[in-house]
């Protein structure tokens, strides 16, 4: 039978868990930022594009920018959707050591 984990390694275990999910809150919300950013530049690019000629040379440039800024916009919403689903991964991984820490606390007979 394995040793059971002591309340104090499941609070230090804890304290990383929870400074890990501090880390992807700030990643979630850089990306945030991002993506207001990039919609930003979107909207600015189609209304150069609404002012420009339909044919010529800043055409096709605004319509190539446009189009990396919608890709970019793409790739990071997907980025920050594998944030919210590691976000909610380690908020998972806290309930269930939290778990573990008030059958730890009972079994050392110590009060929660």
């Amino acid at each position: 039978m394995t040793q059971p984990i002591s309340s104090q390694d499941l609070l230090t275990r804890r304290l990383g868990l929870v400074a890990g999910l501090s880390a992807l809150n700030a990643q979630a919300l850089k990306l945030t930022q991002v993506i207001a950013g990039v919609d930003m530049e979107v909207l600015r690019l189609e209304l150069a594009l609404k002012q420009a000629p339909a044919e010529g040379e800043l055409a096709r440039e605004l319509q190539c920018d446009l189009q990396a800024m919608r890709e970019s916009a793409d790739v990071t919403a997907a980025r920050q959707r594998e944030c919210a689903g590691r976000i909610e991964t380690a908020e998972q991984e806290i309930e269930e050591l939290d778990r573990l820490l008030r059958q730890a606390v009972e079994r050392e007979g110590r009060a929660p």
